[in-house]
């Protein structure tokens, strides 16, 4: 997978949740998952890339870390069910946001991205596309751990 694409994905999460929440993440190096890897994420908006690069992009977070992102956007809500509404509009915007920071921020590669898609639950399992190694770039932060996914040819 193309580096550039990688560094544009890290670059443009490290500036949204800067931007977005006022909160400093720190990516660690990206590694390639395997199918039998499981994982703790109880929300992913996933969306997809077109053109130049194909492929999926995964934003997979723990939900006490959407919880106090909601919570630094001065959202208030009145009850669980707007919560859970608001975390998924929340997720969802946001990977809009990375991923179109990605796309103008990946060097020398166009393409472009489709509405988020924004999927819930323990445990929930992303049968990732055929195309080449998925790519993970994990994250740390105060408010919690998560990860950014990519799976994509070019």
């Amino acid at each position: 997978m193309d580096e550039r694409l990688i560094e544009a994905f890290r670059g443009a999460t490290t500036n949204t949740f800067r931007d977005m929440f006022g909160v400093a993440v720190s990516a660690s190096k990206p590694t390639e998952l395997s199918a039998k890897d499981g994982h703790s994420w109880d929300i992913t908006a996933l969306v997809g890339l077109a053109g130049e690069v194909q492929g999926v992009v995964a934003i997979r977070l723990p939900g006490t870390v959407v919880t106090a992102l909601l919570e630094k956007s001065g959202i208030e809500v009145a009850d669980e069910g707007e919560r859970s509404s608001m975390q998924s509009g929340l997720v969802g915007e946001m990977s809009n946001i990375i991923a179109g920071g990605a796309s103008s921020g990946a060097a020398g590669l166009e393409f472009e991205i489709s509405p988020p898609v924004v999927v819930r639950g323990p445990n929930h399992r992303i049968d990732w596309p055929a195309i080449g190694p998925v790519i993970s770039i994990a994250f740390s932060s105060p408010v919690g751990p998560f990860e950014v996914a990519v799976c994509a040819k070019s």
